[in-house]
């Protein structure tokens, strides 16, 4: 039997079980043929695209519990096929913001990082008062995750104290301390990655993932550094910047880092971007901060 028919065969009885309401049925079949076709990249695009579209079709739907269960699934065996593993408390969490978010549960080696991100997150805010912020929030699943862990311990929490700044039209323009490549594997299409306007989600998309659970979580559209001048006076325990580019990254350092509680913590996403590597090391090093980073090319500073 001719392995391209044998991939139609598996996509098509998916696709029917998942139309009929059967979703885990789905997942079943096409976890199946993930055994056939792992090694077959063309073959296991395709199979994981249907699984991240049967996971993403629970966003905002009356069955999230049923997604969140499907998408653990589904990361869990991604991140079994690559070696890795997570502990099962956070994989739920990571799985229940992907639902909430509509987010791909693709790539699932982003769990790992984000786990790092939700550790640092639980170090710090038992150790250090003020509010939370992050900056550059995409679909909201990273900030998502961290409201979630934070009502683990404060039950009936709803958002009060965290902070979302993001310009919600994605990226500014490059500098040329972004594009001053060294070590990236692959320059092009990290070059790609940083196109203005790349990584853009509207506001009401953004809103609609995080005010249903967190209603009072605050939104502050607007260019980073720029928007951060009209903020009013707020100390931070935690800032979570995610916005990839030098200048940003700068300006955010040099808004919050004076502004952190003793105790305080400022992580990037980005250290694997050379502007932003660039601006998080220069910064810290003018201040007399230590960087420390994770396994997973995210950098941290904790203030004195």
């Amino acid at each position: 039997m001719p392995e391209s028919f044998e991939l139609s065969e598996f996509l098509s009885d998916a696709r029917a079980c998942f139309e009929t309401g059967h979703a885990g049925t789905a997942v079943d079949i096409l976890l199946e043929a993930l055994d056939a076709f792992d090694r077959m990249p063309e073959a296991a695009e395709r199979i994981r695209a249907m699984l991240a579209d049967i996971c993403c079709s629970f966003w905002n739907g009356p069955a999230q519990d049923e997604g969140r269960q499907l998408t653990e699934r589904v990361v869990s065996d991604a991140l079994r096929r690559t070696g890795a593993d997570v502990e099962p408390a956070y994989l739920a969490l990571y799985a229940e913001a992907c639902v909430l978010t509509g987010s791909s549960p693709f790539p699932a080696r982003r769990a790992l990082r984000h786990r790092n991100l939700v550790g640092l997150f639980r170090q710090v805010t038992a150790a250090a008062p003020g509010e939370v912020a992050e900056c550059g929030c995409a679909r909201g699943l990273s900030f998502v995750q961290l409201c979630l862990a934070h009502r683990e311990t404060h039950p009936g929490w709803r958002g009060e104290g965290f902070h979302i700044f993001d310009s919600f039209e994605g990226l500014s323009a490059p500098v040329a301390e972004d594009l001053a490549f060294t070590d990236v594997a692959d320059a092009a299409v990290a070059r790609a990655n940083m196109a203005q306007g790349h990584f853009a989600f509207a506001l009401d998309v953004v809103r609609g993932n995080v005010h249903p659970r967190f209603p009072r979580v605050a939104l502050h559209p607007g260019w980073i550094p720029q928007s951060l001048a009209a903020q009013p006076e707020r100390t931070y325990r935690f800032v979570h910047l995610d916005v990839d580019l030098y200048e940003p990254t700068r300006g955010g350092l040099e808004y919050f880092v004076p502004r952190l509680a003793a105790g305080g913590m400022v992580v990037t996403d980005d250290y694997n971007w050379p502007g932003a590597k660039k601006a998080f090391d220069d910064f810290c090093r003018d201040a007399g901060l230590a960087v420390q980073v994770t396994d997973t090319s995210q950098a941290y500073a904790v203030k004195n």
